[in-house]
């Protein structure tokens, strides 16, 4: 390792090496976080001066409102680095109601000739300690802040073994002007304003509703490539990014998902569409100009990403992070975590990875960084307090400018959509903070946002989410508004059929009504989303999941009771059990779901034999039986209480929320939501295995029809949908990043 002369901070027996932003103590680094070094120079260079608390805050985090409560953490932090103790504030003393004050004298060490040179020894920056609790990465920690005005040598001592009237004169008048210089540089870097990045418009894109809202859009500079979906069908489309016409590209991947794009535009990355966002799949390549796809090994995946110089690509398997050669071959993992890993995606510069995490418990998402190698795995923190807990809340879907600067993610809070941009500095002279800044909100479902290949805009897709429920009438032969065509889902009767619940998902609250829909009452409030409601025998209560917890609550209103952690619950006959859904993780590639039985009374928690992959269970009327959608081999299963043994009822993958008995138990309805454009409903005779097609699509009188489901069934057997209009376009952010 060389030597180089470097300008330093002098305190008490600590030195600040402002080029290389380290916090030194007999030549050892000491971990800083990049804002509590900000704070540190804050502080130090106003040394005897009280500092306002409204100062450091808008130093520190411009442009973005945080609580008091993160200037005290970092506080904390830079004291316990400093080694200040609590009953005897060396350091940083708290002026109360006002601010701080440095109390140690803060000297310049300027650069000399001869024995006098302060010399340090050159460190290589993965040697570097940097504590990365901030919600500023590795990557981003690497360049200077800006820090504040420093007092000019005449207020500050300078160090040395020669007293100054030994000084050549002429020496003393070099280190005045180089310290009068460091000052006005600083001060200037300190005064000057940096424009804070901004939406100049918002452009629609397409205009016809069907852009898959749950897929991405990937743009090549020209061109942007997304998935249209019509019912149970996803298809490959491409559009200018200019807008018109939207097209369909033929394509041998049966219903096709998009995870990414080369820098190039020349490879698209993609699989089949899951049942489930985290399904794995056998990964394939597509050439944008037209071709056959190409395998990528044996690796089967929920999401991949492409490797800034395209020689290798970066993919995900339940809690699992891998990466592998171009053409697949020698995957290597990188990292697992006991959730769920979501879009990765690749830092520009190809050291870093950024991905989602998703939390089994909770459903919440959150942020995370990782190195190339592996090494660094660690969670974004943004200063923010922890979401509540509801399906797709916190921070996640990252993606980076083409040229590294910036950096862009969603955040749900709320069940509000908004996007951030964080500024990534590009010299120690820019004065921009890398504080997230909000640039877009939206009520609606806003996909991750992707940039162009120029960097100038974001492409992404809103979805205005517009359900209507509707009821197949049978002697008509087509779909009719029930309930007013409320946007309702998961709708149960009670046993006597007077009473209906259901969820509303224009905000997830849990009602309850007549059937003819007199009487409504809501039950629970928002931000919390119930689902899948099942009445007791006695219509008294109604069990319900919120997020993987089971809940009962009084059909009339009132506190919701816990009961354990489970979700679909199905309730016995006779009042004693509950059926419902578990979560198991088998290994650390993923989870898998499981049916259990809750003893109501006991709370006991077993798990029904040979459920392993099953879901969405229900209880037949008659108590005999309960049937549940096998996820793995894509069947609909008959469970026998009697003789405690699993069957097949019909071949397919029957939709897991959609399952229901008729009243006399003896047809099991369901609705293939995967197969096809029509999405046909079936039942099928539990005495003879017998499969009717009871509807499809095309008994639907509306063209604005994107998708429906089978989400319930009437006391008299007609079934019950919810009708999704086409309402999801692709937009796209022009931005202003000066």
């Amino acid at each position: 390792m060389g030597n180089a002369v470097k300008q330093l901070l002098e305190f008490g027996p600590f030195r600040v090496d402002l080029d290389q932003r380290l916090l030194l103590r007999q030549e050892q680094p000491v971990p800083l976080s990049p804002k509590a070094f900000d704070l540190l120079l804050a502080l130090a260079s106003r040394s005897g001066q009280v500092v306002l608390k409204d100062d450091l805050m808008k130093l520190l985090w411009p442009d973005t409102f945080v609580e008091e409560s993160n200037l005290g953490q970092h506080v904390f932090q830079l004291r316990k680095a400093l080694g200040d103790r609590t009953q005897d504030h060396s350091y940083i003393v708290t002026i109360p109601g006002r601010g701080y004050r440095f109390v140690q004298q803060v000297r310049i060490i300027a650069p000399e000739d001869g024995t006098e040179d302060i010399v340090i020894q050159s460190r290589s920056r993965t040697h570097l300690v940097i504590d990365e609790d901030e919600k500023v990465s590795a990557a981003r920690s690497d360049r200077p802040a800006v820090f504040p005005a420093f007092p000019s040598p005449e207020q500050l001592s300078l160090p040395g073994r020669v007293s100054a009237g030994e000084r050549p004169r002429w020496r003393s008048a070099v280190v005045a002007l180089l310290g009068a210089a460091l000052g006005a540089l600083v001060v200037w870097t300190f005064l000057r304003t940096v424009p804070t990045p901004r939406v100049v418009r918002t452009v629609q894109v397409t205009q016809f509703g069907r852009a898959e809202p749950f897929s991405r859009v990937l743009p090549d500079g020209s061109r942007v490539y997304f998935t249209e979906r019509l019912g149970g069908i996803w298809s490959l489309a491409q559009i200018s990014e200019q807008g018109g016409e939207p097209s369909l590209i033929p394509s041998s991947i049966t219903n096709i998902a998009l995870f990414d794009i080369d820098r190039r535009g020349s490879r698209l990355i993609a699989a089949s569409q899951g049942p489930v966002d985290t399904s794995f799949e056998p990964l394939w390549v597509l050439p944008t100009i037209g071709g056959s796809k190409r395998r990528l090994g044996e690796i089967q995946a929920s999401d991949a990403a492409w490797a800034p110089d395209g020689r290798s690509f970066v993919y995900c398997r339940g809690g699992e992070l891998f990466v592998a050669g171009e053409e697949g071959q020698q995957p290597r993992k990188l990292f697992t975590y006991k959730g769920y890993i979501l879009y990765p995606r690749w830092v520009p510069d190809g050291r870093r990875i950024s991905f989602t995490t998703r939390d089994l418990a909770t459903g919440t998402v959150a942020l995370w960084e990782i190195g190339s190698d592996g090494g660094n795995p660690h969670q974004l923190s943004f200063g923010w307090k922890n979401p509540v807990p509801h399906w797709n809340g916190g921070e996640c879907c990252a993606d980076w400018s083409p040229d590294g600067r910036y950096f862009v993610f969603r955040s749900i809070r709320d069940h509000v959509s908004s996007y951030w941009l964080m500024r990534d500095k590009t010299s120690w002279l820019d004065k921009g903070d890398s504080s997230p800044v909000q640039i877009y909100t939206s009520p609606d479902w806003i996909s991750d946002p992707r940039f162009s290949a120029d960097g100038k805009k974001l492409f992404f897709v809103d979805y205005k989410e517009r359900r209507e429920l509707v009821r197949y009438d049978t002697s008509r032969k087509l779909f009719v508004p029930y309930l007013g065509g409320i946007p309702a889902r998961h709708l149960s009767f009670s046993r006597d059929g007077q009473w209906v619940a259901y969820k509303n998902e224009s905000d997830g609250t849990l009602w309850r009504s007549r059937a003819d829909g007199t009487q409504a009452l809501q039950l629970t409030s928002p931000p919390f989303e119930a689902f899948h409601p099942s009445w007791s025998p006695d219509g008294k209560k109604i069990v319900y999941a919120l997020s993987r917890d089971l809940y009962v609550i009084p059909f009339d209103g009132g506190n919701p009771e816990r009961l354990t952690s489970c979700s679909q619950p199905s309730w016995s006959p006779d009042g004693r059990s509950i059926l419902c859904t578990r979560w198991v993780v088998p290994d650390a590639g993923g989870w898998l779901p499981a049916i259990y039985r809750v003893d109501v009374n006991s709370r006991e928690v077993t798990m029904v034999p040979g459920s392993e992959t099953f879901e969405g269970p229900q209880w037949s009327p008659d108590g005999r039986y309960a049937a549940a959608s096998d996820r793995k081999d894509e069947k609909l299963m008959l469970f026998d209480f009697a003789r405690q043994k699993w069957s097949a009822l019909a071949d397919g993958l029957p939709y897991g929320w959609g399952i229901r008995w008729s009243a006399d138990s003896n047809y099991v309805y369901y609705q293939h939501i995967y197969d096809g454009e029509e999405q046909p409903i079936f039942r099928v005779r539990v005495s003879d295995r017998k499969v009717e097609q009871i509807t499809t699509s095309r008994q639907i009188l509306r063209a604005d029809v994107l998708s429906y489901s089978m989400t319930g069934l009437t006391p008299d057997n007609s079934p019950l949908a919810s009708l999704v209009h086409r309402n999801s376009d692709i937009y796209a952010l022009e931005l202003d990043l000066h």
